[in-house]
């Protein structure tokens, strides 16, 4: 396997691991909050499918927030919702929210929040499976140039990795709520 592969199998396995971990959990269980600091599974899912989508379009690719799948695929006008500007750098993914920011992300369905994360991972492993191994490892557009097209979607995908986790230590404590 080269880079690329690997990548778009530990995206692939992230997905599938995150499907198993929602589908035994009902609607109510995606917006509750163990308190009022933190976040639901329906706001890390939301924050997933952003840095991924931020992470390929802007850093990767160099392209501008316009093309991003949250913009390019109607998400933006669909929820009224634009989060450019908001948080650290601007970038609009959740990472320097701060409260009454993260109140203000649209409330999205269990199929919404899904659809655009499927978006962006199917545009992740498009990006992936179109760049040549040698280009993936040379300088990326964004981070002024200080990291690889492979660092900027392993880090996302790190993230991601991490967010699944936090979902299932979420959806354990929501569980115990009538235990």
């Amino acid at each position: 396997m080269n880079a690329n592969e690997v990548l778009i199998d530990l995206l692939a396995d992230n997905r599938r691991r995150l499907q198993r971990v929602l589908d035994a959990l009902p609607d109510e269980g995606l917006y509750w909050k163990p308190d009022r600091e933190s976040n639901s599974i329906a706001i890390s899912l939301w924050h997933m499918g952003r840095i991924l989508d931020v992470f390929l379009t802007r850093q990767a690719q160099g392209e501008p927030p316009e093309s991003e799948c949250w913009f390019r695929e109607g998400w933006a006008a669909q929820s009224g919702y634009d989060p450019r500007g908001i948080g650290q750098n601007g970038w609009g993914m959740l990472t320097g929210y701060t409260l009454a920011e993260v109140a203000a992300i649209p409330h999205m369905s269990r199929d919404q929040l899904l659809g655009y994360l499927d978006q962006v991972y199917a545009s992740v492993t498009a990006f992936l499976g179109n760049i040549t191994p040698s280009r993936l490892l040379e300088p990326a557009a964004g981070f002024e140039g200080c990291y690889s097209c492979y660092q900027c979607i392993q880090m996302a995908l790190m993230d991601n990795v991490r967010h699944l986790g936090e979902i299932y230590a979420l959806k354990t404590r929501w569980e115990r709520l009538d235990g």
